[in-house]
């Protein structure tokens, strides 16, 4: 489809976009002070634990819907294929874990901090470790919400990245330290209705502008946007597999985190949090794939006509704003809702933060170290003050990690996603060992959760200056551009099927296609990029997705092994309640069941971990050998008039 370059950002959308924001701080604000109920701490960090459910599931669920997801989604989708939907069943099973085990654990513990556990259970060292590995994995997420939607808006819209960073920034840090958590769940909730909307909008008219829902599944089915791999192979980005088993362990980690665990315990009971957790979830899944359908209808839109091709755009995540503008634009005000829905996700997702981490630097660190205790009306009046300080501070420094993003480009969002994924398999092992594996020790931890934290963090940034080339799936221009040298200048950043490229291309017959970063692969009969990683160093070809896996069993391996070394831990004096199945209650005879079966399993959990590496290592270690010993036979370059998938397996077979 040819679009239309026209539509633009016009002054009616600019005051949508800016009304939205001025109601998101008048609410938050308004909150804080209706009522003069903020009295206690317990009111700033849980909303007098009294909060209705319904704004608690959707503010958890605009939590993790960050601008970065509203953005980032349809454009891989729009890029790569459908495959991401995977990712709904390990969300699945985490809702499942999260609903039966971990809300009924954490209710029954009542901590303000969740990384108070960690004292109880291992030591007051390993409390704090957990809680700078919470603050810093935070602070970098936080600053990537802030920036990777200020840098794709701006170079749409015209506003200037360091406008739209001091903007959002201002605004959630501003009433989230004046309202704690009442006034970041309502303001959450009320975003997350201008988000429905706003997506709603785009998704219904994308699909009638991209030709109705039969020629976006035909658009994407055609060139294989549909399909989703099986192959088990651990380099594919995307795989069933990659997504559904390395998702578990990047999608889990956000039941246990603080930011999650303070909704389950900011209702009345334990029972309305399950069923707060309940309603999130589907909310989590409709939301899931109305952005993977937004991203199939903009690539039936751009179908022939590719922004990215005709330079319309610098990069994928910049296509759904650029969507908006096309389909949208002829009517005054609706791009500007999008823009909103963006940065309401920003806000949600920032405001949460910035109260989590308050609240554990307040309760983790300040506390203890100052020795702050809590006994008259005065005392928490000065822990008030002191929080809402503290808020201001971790918001602002959030704001400059954000400008420090923009200054140093696309290279800190790579890292920053990285991180994500390094620190969250080694903390839901520190959780997991606490939690189950009964016989672990605090040195047996401590040395798990580093070597876990090495491990992935040697793979995570060794793939940056590694980085596996992936073939991505094929965009076209001709339609609106048949230049033969604009193709081939884009050769490297947008791959066509072989026979496309080598019909369009201007490349002489005595011009080899490796000179463009090229092969063919007579595996997948295709051309597909040159692969550069070979020995040890193809472990950096992981895909992203096993980076939490990864993490999660080199802790709890090398936990257990240096436990058993030094000594098991003597739980006589650690109450019931600090293991999973311990904390049951007795008066159940299910439970009383389930108690038994796992006084047994305790007795082989090192037999199972073990054998669990053991498998890994195996597994690693033939893949990486396979890959070391295999050859590709390369062939002369064939002139195009020829080329064709046939002849290059007819030559195979001769060979």
């Amino acid at each position: 489809m040819i679009v239309n370059n026209d539509s633009g950002f016009s002054i009616v959308d600019y005051v949508v976009f800016g009304s939205s924001l001025v109601a998101s701080f008048v609410i938050g604000v308004y909150t804080a002070f209706a009522g003069n109920k903020q009295k206690t701490t317990e009111d700033f960090y849980f909303g007098n634990r009294d909060m209705n459910i319904v704004a608690v599931a959707m503010s958890l669920a605009s939590t993790f819907l960050s601008g970065v997801g509203l953005l980032g989604v349809p454009a891989e989708v729009y890029r790569n294929g459908v495959s991401y939907v995977i990712l709904l069943l390990a969300e699945t099973v985490t809702a499942l874990l999260a609903i039966f085990l971990f809300i009924p654990f954490f209710y029954n513990l009542r901590m303000t901090s969740v990384y108070e556990y960690f004292e109880h259970r291992f030591s007051v060292s390993i409390r704090r470790f957990a809680c700078l590995l919470f603050v810093t994995n935070m602070l970098l997420y936080m600053s990537l919400v802030l920036y990777a939607p200020a840098l794709a808006l701006s170079q749409v819209t015209g506003m200037p990245i360091w406008s739209s960073i001091l903007v959002g920034g201002l605004v959630c840090t501003i009433y989230t330290s004046l309202g704690g958590m009442e006034a970041v769940i309502w303001t959450d909730a009320f975003q997350m209705t201008v988000m429905l909307i706003g997506v709603i909008t785009v998704l219904v008219n994308g699909i009638i502008s991209a030709g109705g829902i039969d020629q976006v599944i035909a658009a994407n089915t055609d060139t294989g946007r549909l399909r989703i791999t099986f192959d088990p192979d651990p380099t594919i980005r995307h795989s069933f597999w990659s997504l559904l088993i390395g998702g578990i362990f990047i999608v889990m980690p956000f039941s246990l985190n603080q930011a999650t665990v303070q909704r389950y315990l900011s209702v009345k009971n334990k029972r309305q949090a399950q069923k707060m957790f309940a309603i999130q979830f589907p909310t989590i899944i409709i939301w899931w794939m109305m952005l993977v359908s937004i991203g199939l209808a903009a690539f039936a839109y751009y179908q022939g006509c590719d922004p990215l091709m005709t330079g319309r755009i610098e990069r994928t995540d910049q296509v759904v704003q650029l969507f908006v503008l096309d389909t949208l634009g002829y009517l005054k005000g609706l791009p500007g809702l999008f823009t909103a829905v963006v940065y309401s996700g920003t806000l949600s997702s920032v405001s949460s933060g910035v109260n989590s981490i308050v609240v554990v630097l307040t309760e983790d660190f300040i506390r203890p170290l100052r020795d702050l205790k809590i006994q008259t009306l005065e005392d928490e009046q000065k822990v008030m003050r002191l929080t809402k300080g503290l808020s201001f501070i971790v918001g602002f420094t959030a704001i400059g990690l954000a400008f420090v993003a923009s200054a140093l480009g696309r290279g800190l969002i790579q890292f920053c996603w990285s991180i994500d994924g390094m620190c969250g398999g080694p903390l839901l092992g520190l959780f997991f060992s606490g939690m189950i594996l009964t016989y672990v020790n605090s040195k047996g931890i401590a040395v798990g959760v580093v070597a876990g934290l090495a491990t992935t963090f040697w793979i995570g940034i060794g793939a940056i200056f590694y980085a596996a080339p992936q073939t991505p799936l094929p965009l076209s221009a001709n339609l609106c551009m048949n230049g033969s040298n604009f193709l081939q200048e884009n050769f490297a950043t947008s791959v066509l099927w072989m026979n496309e490229t080598f019909r369009n291309a201007t490349i002489t017959f005595d011009q080899d296609i490796e000179s463009l970063g090229y092969e063919y692969s007579y595996d997948k009969q295709e051309i597909v990029p040159i692969s550069i990683l070979v020995g040890i160093n193809r472990i950096y070809g992981v895909s992203y997705q096993y980076y939490g896996l990864i993490g999660f069993l080199v802790t709890i391996t090398v936990a257990s092994i240096v436990s058993i070394a030094t000594g098991r831990q003597d739980t006589s004096k650690i109450p019931d309640r600090f293991f999973l199945f311990r904390s049951f209650s007795k008066n159940s005879k299910a439970e009383t069941k389930i108690r038994k079966t796992y006084s047994t399993a305790t007795e082989i959990q090192l037999i199972g971990v073990c054998i669990a590496a053991l498998m890994m290592a195996c597994f690693v270690g033939f893949w990486t050998s396979r890959q070391v010993v295999r050859t590709y036979i390369k062939y002369p370059i064939i002139p195009p008039e020829i080329v064709d998938k046939d002849v290059w397996k007819m030559l195979d077979d001769l060979n």
